[in-house]
């Protein structure tokens, strides 16, 4: 397989149909991004008369931090796969597709992923590679940095979650390279369709898992701040706690594909874990806030990396 150096990366133009689709689809999650805020903004317009400009700025910081390492782990996937893109068109591939949680079904952002892959020249086998082992390696390491933090907060309120842990050799065995390339094979014959021409190599592979992990610390990092913000104590115990209980309630938030972006799901994460450390009033402004940061970002993140994408030579 004869592998597309970054430099020579073209756009191909797509038919008028797809563009259509493309506008649709963002029209589509605008509307619904929207209509989350509205009638969320009685329950945030509260919090947010709370939450001073010096740590609304930390928040957004690491929070756009974590939304960074989470793309370089796709583009670590992508290139390992055998379609190495520059950050450009790897960021815009990555946040626009991201956009397609916010709409309801489990679909649509794998099909803006394959959609925006053609422009790139990367063939769908290898997009929905890339979206299913972007998902496996984002709740694996979710489940890790959980497993890992929750017991070291100490705290008796979560102790409770003590079985996190085990999942964690299914999680290393489950993302082994070995093992995802027998399974990604072992679907396609099953489809009826050729094995992936490259498997996932280990360097490939510990750079997409270091990625994500990091990923998930910037954005506990940010739940943190928030926290703290709102009545929290700042010690180690609340940290760890506001890390490892972020990273399970947004981790397992794609598994449940009939509510957009995980709306409720993650909230109600946060509210039984980090709640059960600092009340549940503190842990719920921290879910809102959050939410609403995240809409934005995931937004602002789609717009400014489709511009870098489309002026950049």
């Amino acid at each position: 397989m004869t592998l597309v150096h970054p430099a020579e990366v073209v756009p191909v133009r797509g038919s008028r149909t797809i563009a259509w689709a493309k506008w649709l689809f963002l029209l589509a999650v605008l509307a619904l991004g929207g209509l989350f805020v509205a009638r969320r903004w009685p329950e945030l317009s509260v919090v947010l008369g709370q939450l001073r400009w010096p740590a609304a700025a930390a928040a957004v910081a690491l929070a756009v931090l974590g939304q960074l390492a989470a793309m370089r782990s796709c583009r670590a996937i992508l290139a390992d796969l055998g379609s190495p893109l520059p950050m450009a068109p790897a960021g815009r591939i990555y946040f626009v597709s991201q956009l397609g949680r916010y709409l309801p079904g489990a679909v649509w952002g794998m099909v803006a992923l394959v959609t925006l892959s053609r422009d790139y020249r990367i063939g769908r086998k290898t997009a929905v590679a890339t979206g299913l082992l972007n998902l496996a390696f984002s709740i694996g390491a979710a489940v890790v940095v959980a497993a890992l933090m929750l017991p070291f907060g100490a705290l008796p309120s979560v102790r409770h979650l003590w079985y996190v842990g085990l999942l964690l050799p299914a999680v290393l065995v489950g993302l082994h390279p070995k093992v995802v390339g027998t399974v990604l094979d072992s679907a396609l014959r099953l489809v009826g369709r050729q094995p992936m021409p490259q498997r996932m190599s280990y360097p490939g592979t510990l750079r997409a898992a270091g990625w994500q992990t990091l990923a998930w610390l910037f954005l506990g990092l940010h739940a943190w701040v928030l926290l703290v913000e709102f009545g929290g104590a700042a010690g180690p115990r609340t940290l760890a706690v506001s890390v490892g209980g972020f990273a399970l309630s947004y981790g397992i938030g794609p598994l449940f594909v009939l509510t957009p972006a995980g709306a409720g799901v993650r909230e109600a994460g946060i509210v039984l874990t980090i709640g059960s450390a600092v009340g549940g009033t503190s842990a719920l402004a921290v879910a809102l806030v959050s939410r609403m940061l995240l809409v934005v970002l995931d937004f602002a993140q789609a717009g400014v990396w489709t511009l870098f994408a489309r002026f950049r030579p």
